[in-house]
This record gives structure tokens, C-alpha cells and sequence, in this order.
């Protein structure tokens, strides 16, 4: 994930890499905050991926923050209300 970001951006160093995987991890237990799936959030599925690289380029890239926040907010609107993402509580 770390190395997907850095080529967005065009980072070829490593200057930013413990911030960046402070982002990386802040979004995931996000995602998990509204009940995502563990084995989504550290697996390789596209649409948590993508939501993930958006949380973190709304700090990265503050030209264009505002944008990846709310392209963010929506992706994470879009998961939380998708079933097949969302950890089931069996009354456990």
C-alpha cells in the first residue's frame, strides 16, 4: 500500500514512509470503526484499497484535501452499507 501511494505521488524516497504508514493504518481502523471486515481491510479487494489510498492522499495531498475527504466519506458510506463487507454480530 505504502509503495501504490508513494507512485501516485511521485515520492521516491523514503522521507514520509512512517507518516504515510500512520495514515495507512489510521484508515484502517476507521474502516473498522463502522464495522468493516478484518480480512477486507488488510486483504487486497479493490474498493477498500482505493478507500484507503483516498484517506490517506486527503492528508497527503493538501492541494487537494478537501476532495479525497469527501471522495473518502463517500466510499466509506458506500462500504458500510454494502453487506458483504460488514462484520455480522451473532448476538456474540
Amino acid at each position: 500500500m505504502l509503495d501504490k501511494i508513494k507512485k501516485i505521488q511521485g515520492i521516491n524516497h523514503d522521507e514520509f514512509d512512517e507518516t504515510i504508514n500512520v495514515w495507512i493504518q489510521a484508515a484502517k481502523l476507521d474502516l473498522k470503526s463502522i464495522g468493516i471486515v478484518d480480512t477486507f481491510i488488510n486483504g487486497s479487494d479493490s474498493l477498500i484499497q482505493t478507500a484507503i489510498i483516498t484517506y490517506v492522499l486527503s492528508f497527503l495531498d493538501v492541494a487537494n484535501a478537501e476532495l479525497y475527504a469527501n471522495s473518502y466519506s463517500l466510499q466509506k458510506d458506500v462500504l458500510r452499507h454494502t453487506t458483504e463487507y460488514i462484520e455480522v454480530n451473532d448476538g456474540i
